[in-house]
């Protein structure tokens, strides 16, 4: 059963402790200290947690914004594979240029490990299904 670890009106972070899962739902256009602020919180719930799985739920996040973009490349991905983290569910946003960023993300984490596993997944069940196989 997942608890929620923290919300704002962009993101709500949720939390399995037992089957040492994560998932984050994004809404909306979230940039700058907010974003970063959200992409810490994750770490440090993965972190705290000791989590294998993620869920990141983008399908209605808007597109993310150059500078934070890049803060993703060399912060948050570095720590996300240094993570005790497995696999990683993607639910790809509605909206394109989304989508590109997290294409970017993936290939930056393909340069630095090949060991977490990213997927796209249609539907939260499916996701749900693949990250249970840890």
């Amino acid at each position: 059963m997942f608890n929620l670890y923290f919300r704002n009106t962009h993101v709500s972070l949720y939390y399995d402790k037992e089957l040492r899962l994560g998932k984050a739902v994004w809404r909306g256009h979230v940039q700058g200290a907010e974003f970063r602020e959200a992409g810490l919180l994750c770490l440090d719930l993965v972190d705290r947690h000791e989590l294998r799985g993620w869920l990141g739920d983008n399908r209605k996040m808007n597109s993310i914004e150059p500078a934070d973009l890049q803060w993703t490349l060399d912060v948050f991905v570095p720590q996300a594979v240094a993570s005790p983290l497995l696999r990683m569910a993607n639910l790809p946003s509605e909206f394109e240029q989304n989508r590109e960023a997290v294409a970017m993300m993936i290939e930056k984490k393909n340069q630095l490990n090949e060991q977490l596993l990213v997927r796209d997944f249609d539907t939260e069940e499916e996701a749900m299904a693949w990250l249970m196989e840890l």
